[in-house]
């Protein structure tokens, strides 16, 4: 039966209770039903977060109650049905082998086992898991033990968390449950378990990776002391009257601060001994003689704890005495929770954080006992005062050894321990130096703790400390500067690792304080070649949506309705006032008279009187009966109630012929807010005959209302936008160049905004079967295009001068172009079926039409023909033509993207592919495209032949957020980013000569794009490339223009007859393997350049991937879910294996191992038997898809790379997984070795790691270029050891681009540190100014 075991009464147990003191306990755990327990808000915090199945931590010192706490909520929980099992870490430890791994896990799970009753033959499961570490091994008995033999609830206790602390593998534990959390996402049944975290640590030195805590993952449970109003529990308890037992209570809580145990022990000596005389004054000589005399240390256990937990430290003795005496002595020390000091002091308990947020002694009790003398006494050194340095200084004057040998060893120890504070080592320094003949010593030790001290500094404010007591060192020269250089040094790296590039460059900056080669090579490598065309950054803006103006260069942010505006057409980015969009709420002045009279209107007039000092704001319509309206205009500036308005009959004229009979109306509309009218009277003169309405005070003419609305169409172009009042039929047109209104129009809500036409003159809205023309400076309606039921779908050609309009049926599809001016189609063209997607070029004189057999066709409207069929190498999802309508550009999901030009569509212009967020824009000219994705960056190209022109730019990491992408409508700036990043303006690389480009433009194997698949070979020497003809072709990695004009396209051979698609190399570059997009495969020597004589090929899906044998023999190769192994000499199939899932891994380990890694973890095995028979088999799962496999040259180990971007190494030997792996910050798409070395790269970057027996450490990164279709990194030149090439396009041909690693030559950055850091600050994080007035 449920409930909550703390709704139960205590009160018999009290009755039990005497003057023994039995009530209170002291030390040993109190259960919840006792009557001494003092119910916190811990207690329901903790019951409340384990019973939602979330994880929890109780970190609080010795003595405050956590047993207590895990006693209750155990039996609470036990009450609600949940499984408990209560660890204590402590004991494991002690009595269960504490230095043996193996044994201290399988006790841990063995613990586990009997406490939740439990059988299962737990040594036979322990020993078939032998191959995984003990974190997974932990991982898999919760998931296979724990939670399929127990189907309720669990929750788990591991007390005495700190005893893990001195175990160098017990890690590994706390690993498991973090572990255990991560996989709710993955397997619902890990959310039956729950873990609970206890102890007297700091948890950062129990486990230091973020990603590996469970810190990071539970819910923090507060174990506060007793307030004093929770004391009152104890008053009937202490055999005293109220008053007495009040005050009683009162000074117990002036002594202890409601520590639990203290305050239950001077409560229980009051209960069993009785208060003699003054109750203060009696409990003062308990906590006095008892509680804090000197005997406390040793006699008092809790006092003793304390004690031992600082003098047992012998790391940190010193340094937590050195800061516990500072602040006994006055000082005011402010918390700072980034101090491994400080946390540890409060975590034992002995301080506390006041409210000036200053560190504080906990209890006056503690202050008795743990005094400043405490502190020196137990100090291996004594800094004494100035009158103690004097008599030393007497007693040295006898004796001369104890004064040059002994005295100084104190401040000997103090300059030698790396945690002794700076304040005291510098008071150290000075003493030492004034001893005569220990200058020298003193300086040099000074010199190697401040070295060593910032070797190990996390912060900026620290290293500036020590560099400033490094400046008093004699002959210091610039080892301050070198000091600095170092920290920044650290900060670069630590950027690099998480690929910040921008938090890397500026750290390296930094670090030219004391500038050498390698750094400014560090600087220069990071600026690449992108940023010195990046002009400014725009910081995170807030908007759910971000519009870009490129003529003007003004974006705009929207939230709501807010508008924040920046004008990014200089370098110094201006931030404009923010504003907000309002529309106009009008109501219509409405006023009907009703005719009973039958017949037909032959003649019609109309008279009004308004007075309204600016008549062209109202809007005034006369309705028939039939609902039919027309609008007259009183053609005055402004109009009095004293004179009659005669509405001529021309306006009128579309009146006659109507009924006579019903409801006539006038409605007068005021547009414009700030002048008020009214209406005074009207005439409608019907057949002679008028009808009279006469008010003689007036009736006042509504103003509108402006009201702030979110109901916003934005231009296009950016420009301008269209608010839409919600409560009338009034669009209010926004200029956002200069933030104000242009005009309100009346149009109908329930019609489409179209969009504005290029000179802005008409606003352009598409009602159920017909477009209307509205002009935006009278805001009448200008005209109407019958474009019948396809209205809706119609959209102006981007020049603003006609209308684009689909018209689709069952069986074909008629493309049409309206003209604005003549309100009539002048060009149409009529497609079969219904197109998939559907572009036009800026005029409308050419169509793109995309199909669903991957096909585009392009049409020329004026005559209807057909200029060309374009057949994509992949779906479109979407496509568009370039201002001309000259060049197709074309977006392939995500992907890739692929560039055409109308006149030679047989070939592409360049193509790009690759998993991200593709994006292709073309110039508002048409001469140049921007296309890319964020991770690698946009690349921008020549239209006409596909020649890249300039770095790829606007590289970031937040690739799955909305992209801007955009040109200035001069072509000079490109603007990239998102809202929620970063916002950058570039400088646009110039359209330069193509005349070099178009010499070798037809040339075979080779385009200005430089698209083609390529490799480069081991020893970086040659760059292979296949063609679209399905040639491979061999050149020099220095090739230039000449040599590629001078090979010739005549082969003597027969290549594929398909376009090539992948490339790989055999270890010593010997030998190429090619792979057709008709799944054809073809070996070919690099040393003729010839295939060798044979075509293999294999079925199913796109190869993926092929490698060859170390003896180069055989090749694997991988298309999804299938894996074939070919003889490399003649082609013949020796092996085939069906996978039943995706593979995206595959590596030869040896000549009869080839290794596969598949989309569920699963790492398989295909190897060589006898009679040279194939066998698949599978090795060992791991926790995500595997996305790569690379083989060690040395072939005892497998590189595995999994969907989680962590890198492990996989020992074949020991089929088992190292016990270090690397987490890597991006996706993985290489991986190469470099003697014992392994590079991965990921999108722009390459991270170099070491390789152990213990598994994979990282080095270092750098920032790289693009690497070209298919090309790897390679290893060569002199010295192969240390140099590493990728091969990537420079200046439209490719160059083997050294990876610049620390150490690696190449250029460096000119500029002092101050010059660089203020001219590239500002670029990197946004410097935005106020827009002048």
């Amino acid at each position: 039966m449920g409930g909550d075991i703390n709704q139960h009464e205590p009160g018999d147990e009290r009755a039990k209770t005497d003057a023994t003191g039995e009530f209170f306990s002291v030390g040993a755990p109190l259960h919840a039903v006792r009557a001494g327990y003092i119910r916190r808000k811990a207690d329901d915090l903790l019951y409340e977060t384990v019973i939602s199945g979330r994880y929890a931590h109780v970190l609080a010192p010795d003595h405050s109650g956590k047993s207590s706490l895990v006693a209750a909520t155990t039996a609470r929980l036990e009450n609600n049905g949940c499984k408990v099992a209560v660890l204590d870490l402590a004991q494991i430890g002690l009595r269960d082998g504490g230095g043996d791994a193996g044994r201290w896990y399988y006790n841990v799970a063995y613990r586990l086992l009997r406490q939740l009753r439990i059988r299962y033959d737990l040594q036979s499961w322990w020993h078939d898991k032998s191959i995984l570490s003990n974190r997974q091994r932990l991982l898999e008995f919760y998931s296979e033990i724990l939670l399929q033999f127990v189907p309720e609830q669990i929750v788990v206790f591991l007390d005495e968390i700190q005893c893990i602390e001195e175990l160098p593998f017990a890690d590994q534990l706390l690993a498991s449950v973090r572990a255990a959390h991560n996989a709710r996402t993955t397997d619902p049944d890990f959310s039956r378990l729950s873990f609970v975290l206890l102890g007297e640590c700091d948890p950062i030195n129990l486990i230091e990776e973020a990603e590996l805590s469970p810190f990071n993952v539970t819910q923090q449970v507060v174990l506060n002391d007793f307030t004093r109003d929770e004391l009152n529990l104890f008053a009937t308890e202490l055999n005293l009257g109220e008053q007495d037992a009040a005050a009683a209570l009162d000074r117990i809580y002036y002594w202890t601060r409601g520590q639990p145990y203290l305050s239950q022990k001077l409560a229980r000596s009051i209960a069993r001994d009785g208060a003699r005389g003054d109750v203060a004054e009696h409990i003062d000589r308990v906590a006095t003689q008892q509680l804090s005399g000197r005997a406390a240390l040793h006699n008092e256990p809790h006092m003793s704890h304390i004690h031992r937990a600082i003098i047992n430290d012998e790391k940190r003795r010193e340094a937590l005495l050195n800061l516990y005496g500072k602040i006994r002595k006055g000082v005011n020390v402010a918390a700072d929770l980034g101090s491994p000091l400080q946390r540890r002091l409060i975590a034992i308990g002995l301080l506390v954080i006041d409210g000036d947020s200053n560190l504080c002694v906990r209890n006056r009790l503690y202050r008795r006992v743990f005094t400043a003398r405490w502190a020196n006494e137990n100090l291996r050194i004594r800094l004494r005062v100035p009158a103690m340095v004097i008599a030393a200084l007497l007693v040295m004057t006898f004796i001369p050894f104890w004064y040059t040998q002994l005295l100084p060893r104190p401040y000997l120890e103090i300059l030698t321990s790396a945690s002794t504070d700076l304040e005291y080592a510098g008071e150290a320094y000075r003493n030492l130096r004034s001893f005569p003949g220990h200058a020298d010593i003193a300086d040099n030790l000074l010199l190697g703790f401040l070295k060593k001290r910032a070797s190990t500094a996390s912060d900026l404010q620290q290293v500036l400390q020590i560099a400033e007591m490094a400046e008093a060192l004699p002959n210091a020269d610039r080892l301050p500067q070198e000091l600095q250089a170092e920290y920044w040094d650290r900060q670069v790296m630590a950027a690099k690792r998480d690929e910040r590039r921008d938090d890397a460059l500026l750290a390296a900056l930094q670090s030219l304080v004391l500038a050498t080669p390698q750094r400014r090579g560090e600087a220069a490598n990071l600026i690449a070649d992108d940023y010195p065309l990046l002009r400014g950054t725009l910081p995170a803006i807030n908007g759910t949506q971000v519009v870009l103006d490129p003529s003007s260069m003004v974006l705009s942010a929207v939230e709501g309705a807010r508008i924040s505006q920046w004008s990014l057409a200089t370098p110094a980015l201006q931030q404009r006032d923010s504003w907000s969009v309002t529309a106009l709420e009008v109501i219509p002045l409405v006023r009907r008279v009703v005719v009973d009279r039958e017949g037909i209107i032959s003649r019609i007039g109309l008279t009004l009187s308004i007075s309204h000092a600016r008549m062209s704001d109202l809007r005034i319509k006369i309705i028939a009966p039939s609902g039919r309206a027309i609008e007259v205009k009183p053609g005055l500036e402004r109009a009095s109630s004293n004179e009659d308005i005669r509405i001529p009959s021309s306006q009128l004229r579309d009146l006659l012929g109507e009924s006579l009979s019903g409801t006539w109306s006038i409605s007068v509309r005021d547009e414009n807010p700030g002048i008020a009218g009214q209406f005074v009277a009207w005439n409608l003169r019907l057949n002679a005959q008028g009808n009279l309405e006469d008010f003689q005070r007036g009736l006042n003419i509504p103003e509108p209302v402006e009201r702030e609305t979110d109901n916003i169409w934005f231009h296009k172009k950016g420009r301008y936008a269209v608010a839409r009042a919600m409560q009338s039929d009034s669009a209010r047109i926004w200029d956002l160049a200069f933030a104000e209104p242009v005009r309100a129009i009346a149009v109908n809500d329930n019609e489409t905004l179209i969009g504005i036409d290029a000179s802005a003159r008409r606003l352009v809205t598409a009602s159920q079967d017909s477009v209307n023309l509205w002009d935006t400076s009278s805001g009448d309606q200008a005209g109407t295009i019958p474009v019948g039921s396809a209205s809706a779908s119609a959209e102006l050609t981007d020049d603003g001068s006609a209308l684009f309009v689909e018209r689709r049926s069952d069986t074909d599809t008629s493309l049409e172009i309206w003209s604005l001016e003549q309100r009539k189609i002048t060009a149409s063209v009529k497609v079969a079926g219904a197109p998939a997607l559907v572009a036009i070029d800026s005029s409308g004189s050419r169509v793109a039409v995309a199909d669903y057999d991957r096909a585009v066709r392009v049409w020329d409207f004026a005559s209807g023909a057909l200029l060309a069929q374009v057949d994509l190498p992949a779906q479109p999802s979407s496509i568009q033509l370039a201002a001309s309508g000259a060049t197709l550009g074309v977006v392939h999901g995500d992907s890739g993207v692929s560039l055409w030009s109308i006149d030679r569509p047989q070939q592409s212009l360049f193509e790009e592919f690759g998993t991200g967020r593709w994006r292709l824009v073309f110039s508002p000219s048409g001469r140049s495209v921007f296309a890319g994705r964020p991770d690698i960056g946009f690349q921008m190209y020549d239209s006409s032949d596909g020649r890249l022109l300039g770095p790829p730019v606007g590289v970031r990491k937040d690739g799955f957020s909305p992209d801007l992408l955009a040109y200035s409508d001069d072509e000079q700036s490109l603007v990239t980013g998102s809202a929620s990043g970063a916002i950058r303006v570039w400088t646009a690389p110039s359209v330069m000569d193509r005349s070099e480009a178009v010499e070798i433009r037809s040339h075979e194997f080779w385009k200005p794009s430089a698209d083609r698949v390529m490799a480069a070979t081991p020893d970086a020497t040659r760059l292979v490339i296949g063609d679209p003809s399905g040639h491979v072709h061999i050149v020099p990695a220095g090739a230039s223009l000449e040599d590629i004009r001078a090979i010739s396209e005549d082969v003597s051979f027969i290549g594929h007859n398909a376009d090539i698609r992948k490339l790989s190399l055999n270890l010593d570059g010997s030998l190429i393997a090619s792979a057709a997009s008709d799944n054809t495969l073809r070996v070919w020597d690099t040393g003729s350049g010839e295939p060798r004589p044979f075509i293999a090929e294999v079925t199913g899906a796109a190869v993926t991937r092929i490698v060859f044998s170390p003896d180069s023999s055989l090749l694997g190769v991988l298309n999804d879910d299938r894996a074939w192994l070919l003889d490399a000499r003649d082609g013949a199939l020796l092996a085939q294996f069906e996978l039943g899932e995706m593979h995206a891994g595959i590596a030869f380990a040896t000549d009869s191992q080839l290794f596969l890694g598949g989309e569920s973890g699963t790492l398989r095995l295909i190897e060589r038997g006898d009679a040279d028979k194939w066998t698949l088999r599978q090795l060992w799962t791991g926790e995500a898809p595997i996305r790569w496999l690379e083989a060690a040259p040395r072939g005892d180990y497998l590189v595995v790379v999994d969907d989680n971007n962590r890198a492990s190494q996989f020992i074949l030997a020991d089929s088992r997984i190292a016990d270090v792996a690397l987490q890597l910050p991006s996706p993985v798409i290489d991986v190469a070795f470099n003697r014992n070395r392994v590079l991965f790269r990921t999108s722009r970057w390459v991270h170099r790691a070491s390789s152990s027996q213990i598994g994979l450490t990282w080095q270092d990164s750098t920032f790289g270029p693009p690497a070209v279709h298919g090309a790897r990194v390679v290893s060569g030149g002199a010295n192969a050891a240390a140099r590493s090439f990728v091969p990537a396009v420079r200046n439209g041909l490719v160059e083997l681009v050294e990876l610049g690693f620390r150490g690696s030559s190449g250029p460096g950055l000119f500029g002092s540190r101050d010059e660089l850091l203020s001219k590239w600050r500002p670029r990197l994080q946004g410097k935005v100014t106020a827009e002048a007035e």
